[in-house]
């Protein structure tokens, strides 16, 4: 495998499935954990092809995968209604007393902490046009972090050295932020719903993000070994 515009740079064939699959991943977290689960949202992953594929990472994702796709056309908008109460519930900020979906809230950080992450944001050339107010530090917005940068190192960097930049900011990002507090996060997530999609997700955030550190890791050490396998 090439990336499209970085000709030199190959993909050994032990990391080219997890490439393929990571983009997709972190938007299918970022679209439930960022937008109450409307009828479009959930048709428009219920039939998605590729969701298989992401779902053989994780067995989080295989549990999103069963949920998903099980269901009958005709019970989606009950599933829907059932699933915007419990997003509602869980995701508005100071809704569940225990469970806020904010890193400055799971370590407990200042207000003055969005600053940080905006700045790691800018640094990075990104600025997210946010249209329902999240904060610099919610969930959402950390994982479309990863998701915007994995897309702009496949596919819009235009040498070796600019997508291992790329890398690195995933690498550090990962390290420094959002593997600092999901585990707490997900820990109480999965204490304080009984939704099977929530859950889903739950267990697939908690599964995922490591393993991906360790692929970014493992590819990042081919790339600068010039080893492929």
């Amino acid at each position: 495998m090439t990336l499209q515009n970085v000709p030199t740079l190959t993909v050994p064939e032990a990391f080219s499935r997890w490439l393929e699959s990571r983009g997709l991943i972190y938007q299918l977290l970022t679209d439930f954990f960022g937008r109450k689960p409307t009828l479009s949202l959930v048709a428009q992953w219920s039939r998605n092809t590729h969701i298989g594929v992401a779902a053989e990472m994780t067995e989080g994702g295989r549990e999103l995968k069963r949920y998903l796709c099980s269901q009958e056309p005709q019970n989606l908008p009950l599933i829907c209604e059932q699933e915007n109460k419990e997003y509602k519930r869980l995701m508005s900020e100071g809704a569940v007393n225990t469970f806020v979906p904010r890193e400055a809230a799971h370590l407990g950080r200042t207000k003055d902490f969005c600053n940080v992450i905006s700045d790691v944001y800018a640094s990075a050339g990104i600025v997210f046009n946010k249209c329902n107010g999240e904060a610099d530090d919610h969930i959402a917005i950390e994982l479309e972090f990863m998701a915007v940068l994995h897309e702009r190192m496949l596919y819009n960097s235009f040498s070796v050295r600019s997508a291992m930049e790329l890398l690195e900011i995933q690498e550090t990002f990962l390290e420094e932020h959002l593997l600092r507090w999901t585990p707490q996060f997900c820990e109480r997530l999965n204490a304080a719903t009984e939704s099977p999609l929530y859950l889903g997700l739950s267990h697939m955030l908690e599964e995922f993000l490591p393993h991906d550190l360790q692929m970014l890791r493992g590819w990042k050490a081919s790339l600068e070994s010039g080893v492929t396998v």
